[in-house]
Order: C-alpha cells, then sequence, then structure tokens
C-alpha cells in the first residue's frame, strides 16, 4: 500500500498540468499537484527555473509532512522526484532510449528535443522518443 501511495504522489507532482489550489484537502496527492503542477505554476505564470519548481515541491511536501499527511519516505520520494523532471526547465524533455526494437523498458534521459532528435537519428537498431516535460522517477519508457 506505501508504494501504491508514494507512486501515486509521484506521478501526481509532475504530471498534473496548471490547477488552481483549492486549499486543504484530505488528498496529499491533489494538495500537492495543484500547489506545484510541471507545465507552469498554480497562478499559471511560467516558472523562473527548475530550482522555483523543485523549491515548490519542497515546501508543499514538507507543509503535507507537517500536517500529517505524508509520511518521511512519501516527503522525500515527491523531492527526489522533482529534482529529477525537467519542471520549471522549458528546453529540455524526456527522452526515452530503447536500445533496440525489443526493448519493453527504455532508459529515461534528461535533454533538449533536438538532441533526443539526433539520437533517435542516429541509432541503428532502437529508437529515442521524446515524452514532454515531467519527472524519469517513475521510468517513463515503459511498456
Amino acid at each position: 500500500m506505501m508504494r501504491l501511495i508514494v507512486g501515486a504522489l509521484v506521478i501526481s507532482v509532475v504530471a498534473v498540468g496548471s490547477a488552481a489550489r483549492t486549499g486543504a484537502t484530505d488528498d496529499p496527492v491533489a494538495e500537492m499537484a495543484a500547489a506545484c503542477p510541471c507545465d507552469a505554476r498554480a497562478d499559471g505564470a511560467a516558472w523562473g527555473s527548475h530550482g522555483e519548481y523543485v523549491a515548490c515541491v519542497a515546501s508543499e511536501a514538507r507543509q503535507l509532512r507537517t500536517d500529517g499527511m505524508l509520511r518521511p519516505r512519501q516527503m522525500h520520494a515527491a523531492i527526489r522526484t522533482a529534482r529529477q523532471s525537467t519542471c520549471g526547465n522549458s528546453s529540455l524533455t524526456r527522452c526515452c532510449v530503447y536500445q533496440s526494437d525489443d526493448d519493453d523498458v527504455g532508459r529515461c534521459r534528461m535533454m533538449s528535443p533536438d538532441a533526443c532528435d539526433a539520437l533517435d537519428s542516429q541509432m541503428e537498431n532502437g529508437e529515442a522518443d521524446d515524452m514532454d516535460s515531467g519527472s524519469c522517477l517513475p521510468n517513463p519508457c515503459a511498456f
């Protein structure tokens, strides 16, 4: 059950688009996603930097921990995931690299969209797919 909650929290922190914060709820995933959406700040403005996004997630996660809505492991997972995301850095994307056409799981790497396209062109037996903004945790490169 703990892994399921951590996974849902991690995915929601980086996957949810712009959303207005509606105040405290009993759902820490919704709280985190509303306070720190990946694509833009909760007020709709662009993130100033990746660090600003990570600071938002860290602040929100700590507050949810203080409020007893997150366990320490969940708080740390949310912050770690935010650090390993492209959120707040519009020049980066998640690029899934598959070593062969038979691979069911690829390796997630953060790079520019142009670099991902170039890597795809260079690969003979595999491919590289641009997965847009978000986090590489959990691995988005699995079928």
